[in-house]
């Protein structure tokens, strides 16, 4: 194992030999105020205040196109005892080739989490394990864009199951340059497998779980000089299967769809999903198996977003958020308020130099 690892460490040492390098480095921090009222539920409400800040060192080479970082996520409930962190590693490889539209990262990658939809990804997840563990990739074209992540979330150990994800998304648009003003079409489908494996032990009555989910759509987007509202539709599909015990299929289908409008500093949105309980398999397993939202266990989930920003620039962005949720069991009301600060090498060198840079800041996917 020394002389492999020996060997890679030669391979860097030669390709930086003939490379030019630079030193990359971010900070990334999240603090964040989000209160929970529900009602009519067996979920209490709760009250999350918290920080969470991610710093990365690392090199790149070839016009930065290869990139290795390292660093560390800290989750930081804010109490007085200073209990409930959580201190995960990042330490990943990345190729970016922004000509070819190519986005390669392996290892473990801060805050890619939160690009998921909420049927995969709830904000709980999000805000408490926001890195991803194993591949993500895409590839965007002026007409086409493909995307991939797999997500090995849990290894198996004696008395622990195996869990990941894997997840696909591809689509055709007719404009890359929708930012620019275009109008903006896209059909797309988005393709996702869940699996949770036994333990080593492999006790009795453990099985083997599978949970697929597939959600094919279309969405429209219409912008004016300071406004945008875009119309998304699609079907939501499930199949899950417990391998022990009756070891049968159950299959879930339902409409899902939102509009959201922007003007200026102000964001709303409406979505909702109305047909068959997804998550058949909750009650058992939690989110072991599902990551995603859990309104979606009832037949009817309305999800109402107004969204304030407060204050905007490359590096910080300050947000206010109220949601109201909605199902035919129950109902809730969420408020947070968010900062988020983002700075880099790039970033830095932009306001040092007081050049104009062709930047785009990460702001904008708010937390």
């Amino acid at each position: 194992m020394y002389k492999r690892l020996a060997a890679i460490l030669i391979a860097l040492m030669s390709l930086a030999a003939v490379s030019a390098q630079e030193l990359e480095w971010s900070v990334d921090m999240n603090a964040v105020f989000h209160n929970r009222e529900v009602e009519k539920s067996v979920i209490p409400g709760e009250t999350y205040i918290f920080t969470r800040i991610t710093p990365q060192i690392g090199v790149s080479m070839d016009s930065t196109r290869h990139r290795i970082m390292g660093g560390v996520t800290w989750y930081q409930p804010m109490n007085d005892r200073l209990h409930g962190y959580k201190v995960v590693p990042v330490l990943y490889y990345q190729y970016k080739d922004c000509e070819k539209g190519l986005d390669f990262k392996f290892g473990m990658i801060p805050n890619e989490r939160p690009c998921l939809p909420i049927y995969l990804c709830s904000d709980s997840v999000n805000r408490m394990n926001p890195n991803v563990y194993g591949i993500s990739t895409s590839l965007s074209k002026p007409h086409f864009f493909i995307s991939a992540m797999l997500d090995w979330r849990q290894i198996m150990t004696k008395y622990r199951r195996e869990a990941f994800m894997v997840l696909g998304d591809i689509g055709w648009r007719n404009s890359n340059t929708a930012n620019n003003g275009d109008n903006y079409l896209i059909v797309a489908s988005t393709l996702a497998y869940n699996h949770l494996a036994r333990s080593g032990a492999r006790p009795e009555g453990e099985g083997v779980v599978d949970n697929f989910i597939a959600y094919p759509r279309v969405m429209y987007t219409h912008y004016w000089h300071n406004a945008s509202i875009s119309v998304e539709a699609g079907m939501l599909l499930s199949c899950d299967r417990d391998r022990i015990g009756e070891n049968k299929w159950l299959s879930q289908a339902g409409f899902f769809g939102s509009v959201v409008g922007n003007w200026k500093w102000l964001t709303v949105y409406q979505g909702i999903y109305a047909g068959k309980r997804q998550m058949p398999l909750f009650d058992k397993y939690g989110s072991l198996l599902y990551q995603g939202q859990s309104f979606f266990r009832d037949k009817i989930y309305s999800r109402t977003v107004v969204s304030a920003t407060i204050f905007n620039t490359d590096y910080i962005n300050i947000n206010a958020q109220l949601s109201f949720h909605a199902t035919d069991k129950t109902t809730a009301f969420w408020q947070q308020l968010a900062v988020r600060f983002y700075l880099d090498r790039s970033l830095w060198g932009k306001y040092k130099k007081k050049k104009t840079l062709k930047y785009y800041s990460p702001l904008p996917g708010q937390f």
